[in-house]
């Protein structure tokens, strides 16, 4: 277990080191906001396709198959799990505030922090198996998070649900993967190194974000304190005690939902704050106390389920 959470440690304190640069480029304003938000777009719309096609990139196998099957159930039970959990323990503040709450418990930064860690303590098949919870995450972001966040829905968002970049990757890399199909090396090239762009970039824009972030505010609320504690430890470990559960389970694969399931606050609580004219501050603030707080509960959380799976 030691050794697991010393690689996750490792790996994690890299990502972290990554982010100082984004934090660099805002203090001595090399980028300006709007920089940030073109290359959090590219990242979006570019890189990550070309990451996932080429984690597809593999002949097929019928176990891996299998793995994917689980890796969506397992995303959809997560997302689940916090809807759940977040309206019975999330309870304090006025109802916008309450409900950017629930959306960070249940939303996770599953991209930039997941996708990165998966990559490097799994290699390219935490991403083939972690690409499925990403498209999870967008069906459910621009339909139970719009709802949540505005307090209804008129139907915005559809097309967001049907053309994003995590199902873009898939819808593009999985017919790859289901009959063996490998990319000719002059295109599948540029797009692994349009794809290992991904880690750098991502904690660009975090550490950008996580530099104008107000905390102490946040902190004075009881409410954080409840989506730290749902966020970090108690949807995690309700994951990993129903994988637990599950027969001769694929090492990588439970390791790759549990990763996820176990990342900070994601930024798109932010996003989707400020896009549906609600007050954007506290989950900004919010967002970074998560971020921070996982330096130390990612590589625990993580390196427990690699101990327990045996990964």
């Amino acid at each position: 277990m030691f050794e697991g959470l010393g690689i996750v440690a490792h790996q994690t304190a890299v990502l972290f080191l990554l982010m100082f640069f984004g934090i660099g480029v805002r203090r001595f304003a090399i980028f300006d906001a709007p920089s940030i938000k073109r290359i959090a777009d590219y990242v979006l719309a570019v890189v990550t396709p070309c990451l996932i096609v080429t984690s597809f990139q593999r002949p097929f196998d019928r176990s891996a198959l299998v793995g994917v099957c689980l890796s969506f159930a397992a995303a959809v039970f997560t997302h689940l799990a916090g809807m759940l959990l977040s309206r019975v323990a999330v309870r304090e503040g006025d109802e916008p505030r309450r409900r950017a709450m629930r959306f960070a418990t249940v939303f996770s930064n599953a991209g930039y922090m997941g996708i990165p860690l998966q990559y490097a303590v799994l290699g390219a098949e935490g991403v083939f198996y972690g690409s499925i919870y990403v498209v999870v995450f967008h069906l459910l972001c621009w339909t139970y998070g719009v709802w949540e966040i505005r307090g209804g829905f008129k139907g915005e968002g559809i097309v967001r649900v049907l053309v994003n970049p995590g199902l873009v990757g898939i819808a593009l890399g999985l017919p790859f993967f289901l009959f063996s199909v490998q990319l000719p090396t002059v295109v599948a090239q540029p797009v692994k190194m349009t794809g290992d762009l991904y880690t750098p970039l991502a904690m660009l824009v975090l550490g950008y974000h996580l530099a104008g972030a107000k905390m102490a505010p946040a902190l004075a609320r009881g409410g954080t304190f409840a989506v730290l504690a749902l966020r970090h430890v108690a949807i995690p470990a309700v994951l990993i005690a129903v994988l637990a559960l599950i027969p001769d389970v694929d090492p990588k694969v439970a390791v790759a939902a549990v990763i996820p399931a176990a990342a900070p606050v994601g930024a798109s609580v932010t996003v989707f704050s400020a896009r549906y004219g609600k007050d954007a501050a506290y989950p900004t603030a919010l967002v970074a106390i998560s971020t921070l707080l996982s330096v130390v509960t990612l590589p625990v959380v993580v390196s427990v389920a690699m101990h327990l799976f045996g990964n």
